[in-house]
């Protein structure tokens, strides 16, 4: 029985998905929504946007916001004479002014409407207000009219429809230019009620409402969101005076200042051909409203950003609530790939990045005008990730627990962790399959130890053991067994490794370097190690668990396991450090030097072997072997050719390149000889007698 069965049931997923989509189907009617997540996005949202802050452009310079303030206020009192109006409204219009849009209810009749009504008709292009609305419970819809005088005047009358745009939490984050459920009071055409933005768009574009609404459609889904403009300081008074700022996206000028007069040159040149909008910002006498960067942000603001999208054309597309169900569907999956794949702690790096990522991409489409909402994938994601982490924990680590009881004692991490994740290998018996298997052995170690106390000796082989045992398993190798001075080492068992001839020559070419590191920082009292001698080979092996069932031992045994273990004897005779067999050098030769020893029949085989010493990685050879080993070939080829002569000469040369070679001053003396007296029936085989 298999009793981590796998990973993890694939039902868990399923449930996540049918949880997932089950619990996000409310969000699928678009934006504002009632869904699960609706308010954790509406959070991201306005985050969205503050974390952009830097990125994020101010308001469109030809929209101007003309303020009651508190000056304005304070000098001519509230609500303002429409007198007042009418002086501010001549006066844009002298400056210049495209179009003025008024926030302002004019809805009953007042001192002064003649006035501005004149204003407004000799301007030309104003916007005053209506507005439509069908209280809770009744049918029939409520109008409320500018005074007739100014109904008439005015180019467009728009509705400012703001609470039909609130979200849940008193935010507003999208806009309808037309209210699709009341029929335009003033067209009575059957046509969707414009708004304030719509009428403000269609009279400073100089198109028909008409127009505007083929444009935008009353019914356009998805609903646009409002990409909010970055706020900056302006002064009150630009020309000198009270230094208190107005903060908005849009340059603010005081009512005040219009009526009078005062204003600075850059306020007079910002109001040519602009579109004002005319509306309270006063203490107490303005609705507002939450936004991204302010808590009380003036309705007119809501307005000036609706006008500024639509003319940019830059309005947020908020991205189909199928798709994000179809990413809440994918993220819910995610967690159980990465838990098969990874451990729990490289899966919760995986789902941090995957996190990041998307909080990252939501931001970057954002800045491109596209909000997408990362909350419900994201959660989801987590979800799962603790749910199917927190079952693997509880179920399957008490089988893991079990198998490293029984197996942890006496066989490798990696084989603890294989059996872990699929106990039916744990069995009696073997299996054959290529493998690359690993003699090492300390030159001269019964010198060594004969000179050292048995507390030195033990410390000795520890700290070399432990170092060149950390090589092997750093290139993916099965430490088997320490037999004294001697480490057996294998490679492709228990975990597959397809590379295993060139990981195994690497280590053994490492561990050399790494008797050189060791004998540079020696402990006091311990001698050095003069060198070690490595054997390897490549080839079918059985390997698996073998004992009883009171004491197993994973191994590899056969006789290639024996070849490897003659040929690590062999450097004695060849006076070689490295020697590898030929199959093994086909597997590594793309990446190490080598060079050719010769044919050997080792104790116990018949068959000559060839044999290879490995010299380096691949393209880092020393400078003095890189001149030394053409020299070395050339003289092996004209020792084979038996023209021994030429051998001898070739082998000279060599050793002058690197004296004291091992296998160098072996060919030079047989060259020597066979030079003087040629063998007559040499089969070009060294038969070794030593293991």
């Amino acid at each position: 029985m298999n009793l981590l069965g796998k990973s993890f049931p694939k039902r868990f997923c399923a449930v996540f998905c049918l949880l997932a989509a089950v619990a996000y189907l409310p969000m699928l009617v678009g934006i504002p929504s009632n869904g699960v997540f609706s308010s954790v996005e509406s959070v991201w949202h306005d985050l969205s946007f503050t974390v952009r802050e830097g990125s994020i452009r101010t308001g469109d310079p030809r929209l101007v916001l003309v303020a009651v303030d508190d000056d304005t206020v304070h000098r001519l009192g509230f609500p303002l004479p429409r007198k007042a109006y009418a002086q501010a409204l001549s006066k844009l219009k002298d400056y210049g002014v495209a179009t003025v849009v008024f926030d302002v209810l004019f809805f009953e009749n007042r001192a002064g409407d003649a006035e501005l009504a004149a204003q407004t008709k000799r301007h030309g292009k104003v916007v005053h207000l209506f507005i439509a609305e069908r209280p809770e419970g009744v049918e029939q819809v409520r109008v409320q009219m500018a005074v007739k005088p100014l109904k008439d005047a005015a180019q467009f009358l728009g509705s400012p429809s703001i609470a039909r745009h609130l979200d849940d939490d008193g935010h507003i984050r999208t806009f309808l230019l037309f209210n699709r459920d009341f029929e335009d009071p003033v067209l009575k055409n059957g046509q969707p009620a414009a708004s304030l933005a719509a009428a403000a768009v269609a009279s400073f574009s100089g198109k028909t409402l008409e127009q505007v609404l083929k444009e935008n459609p009353a019914d356009q889904t998805p609903i646009p969101v409002l990409n909010f403009r970055k706020p900056v300081e302006w002064a009150r008074h630009e020309n000198g005076g009270s230094r208190d700022k107005y903060f908005s996206p849009y340059r603010t000028i005081s009512l005040m200042d219009v009526i009078s007069g005062e204003l600075s040159k850059a306020q007079k040149e910002s109001l040519k051909g602009a579109l004002v909008m005319v509306g309270s910002i006063s203490t107490g006498y303005f609705d507002h409203y939450p936004g991204p960067f302010t808590a009380h942000t003036p309705g007119l603001e809501f307005h000036l950003t609706a006008i500024d999208n639509v003319l940019n054309g830059d309005a947020l597309a908020a991205t189909s609530r199928l798709l994000v169900l179809l990413l809440v569907v994918l993220t819910v999956w995610l967690p159980y790939f990465f838990l098969r794949a990874l451990s729990p702690a490289k899966s919760a790096l995986a789902v941090a990045a995957l996190l990041a990522a998307m909080v990252w991409g939501s931001l970057s489409l954002a800045g491109r005008g596209v909000m997408i909402y990362p909350v419900a994938p994201g959660l989801v994601m987590i979800v799962s990730f603790l749910v199917l982490t927190v079952h693997r924990v509880l179920i399957e680590d008490a089988a893991k627990q079990l198998i490293k009881a029984k197996f942890g004692q006496f066989v490798s991490p990696e084989i603890v962790e294989e059996l872990a994740n699929d106990p039916e290998k744990a069995k009696l018996g073997a299996q054959k399959r290529e493998m690359t298997v690993f003699f090492l052995d300390i030159a001269h170690f019964t010198q060594i130890s004969e000179k050292m106390g048995p507390e030195a000796l033990i410390a000795f082989l520890n700290r070399y053991l432990s170092a060149l045992s950390e090589v092997i398993l750093d290139r993916r190798g099965t430490i088997d067994k320490f037999i004294g001075d001697c480490i057996m080492a294998f490679w492709n068992a228990p975990l597959e490794n397809k590379t295993h001839a060139r990981d195994a020559v690497l280590a053994a070419l490492h561990c050399q370097a790494m008797i050189g590191e060791l004998n540079k920082n020696l402990d006091p009292g311990l001698p050095e190690i003069p060198a070690i001698r490595i054997g390897v080979n490549t080839g079918l092996m059985n390997v698996g668990f073998t004992g009883t069932e009171r004491k197993m031992q994973y191994t590899a045994i056969g006789d290639e396991v024996n070849l490897a273990s003659r040929l690590e004897g062999a450097n004695k005779f060849f006076g070689s450090s490295i020697i590898i067999s030929a199959p093994t050098y086909d597997g590594a030769k793309d990446a190490v030097e080598a060079r050719y020893l010769g044919r050997a029949r080792v104790v116990g085989k018949q068959t000559p072997v060839p044999v290879y010493e490995p010299l380096a990685e691949k393209g880092k050879l020393t400078p003095a072997w890189a001149k030394a080993l053409p020299v070395w070939e050339m003289g092996i080829q004209a020792f084979y050719d038996k023209k021994y002569e030429a051998a001898l000469a070739g082998f000279t040369e060599f050793l002058s390149l690197m004296p004291q070679d091992g296998p160098g001053e072996l060919y030079l003396n047989i060259s020597r000889d066979y030079a003087a007296l040629p063998p007559d029936d040499w089969d070009q085989v060294f038969n070794l007698t030593a293991k």
